[in-house]
């Protein structure tokens, strides 16, 4: 092997002026024999784990925990849900990085917060099932001006499986978002939404229906938040 890798420079060890710079190096490598690959496996240790069924559980040596609280604003005239800020507490282990575990707990709770109130997949099954947004500009996302405050609270539970102590980050923090939203749209209203996205017509629809079970006097008026 006559080359060396030193100060991202490629170095020949035998002529020490032929050098050129690492990333040039892996440049010409791949140009000439294709890219790098190898094969490789991992098993999790028994005894980190129960037996379970189905999906990838048990996959990993160490899982995250993560929780969420949604502050929204409900209309019950129009069934308009606003939120406005999301917290995120997230057990990442150790946070090697913390921006970069900040930002994807932003950004996953982003995420949640989009299928919640605003993405909806939607297929016309008379053309085939076709998507029937099949660009940005037909299936909505929230922009900057539409997504809320964003609290990162970092949990650090390291976990000797873990790299140096570390659990997720990438992931897990997406999922509470929508059942936190869902929860305080009840502690507001007291209607349940099961179903994605929570849209003003479905909230209005549940606001609706709840307002005509309390007139019959089949529900308590509802003394949640206002």
């Amino acid at each position: 092997h006559r080359i060396v890798l030193a100060q991202r420079m490629a170095i020949d060890r035998e002529d020490p002026d032929r050098h050129v710079s690492s990333s040039q190096a892996f440049v010409w490598a791949e140009e000439d024999h294709g890219l790098l690959g190898e094969v490789g496996s991992y098993n999790t240790p028994k005894d980190r784990h129960g037996e379970y069924r189905g999906a990838t559980i048990g996959a990993s040596p160490a899982y995250s925990f993560t929780s969420h609280v949604a502050e929204v604003t409900v209309d019950p005239e129009t069934g308009v849900v606003e939120v406005g800020t999301i917290w995120v507490a997230h057990d990442c282990g150790r946070a090697l990085s913390r921006k970069v575990v900040e930002g994807q707990m932003e950004g996953s709770a982003y995420m949640g917060f989009a299928e919640a109130i605003m993405e909806q997949h939607i297929v016309d099954p008379a053309h085939g099932g076709v998507h029937t947004g099949p660009s940005l500009l037909d299936y909505r996302i929230p922009t900057f001006l539409d997504t809320p405050e964003l609290v990162a609270l970092i949990v650090e539970a390291p976990d000797d499986n873990g790299p140096y102590g570390a659990k997720e980050a990438g992931e897990g923090p997406l999922h509470p978002s929508i059942p936190a939203i869902a929860n305080a749209i009840y502690d507001a209203v007291g209607v349940r939404i099961d179903e994605l996205p929570f849209s003003p017509p479905k909230v209005l629809k549940a606001i609706r229906a709840r307002a005509a079970a309390e007139a019959k006097g089949e529900l308590a008026p509802h003394k949640g938040a206002r």
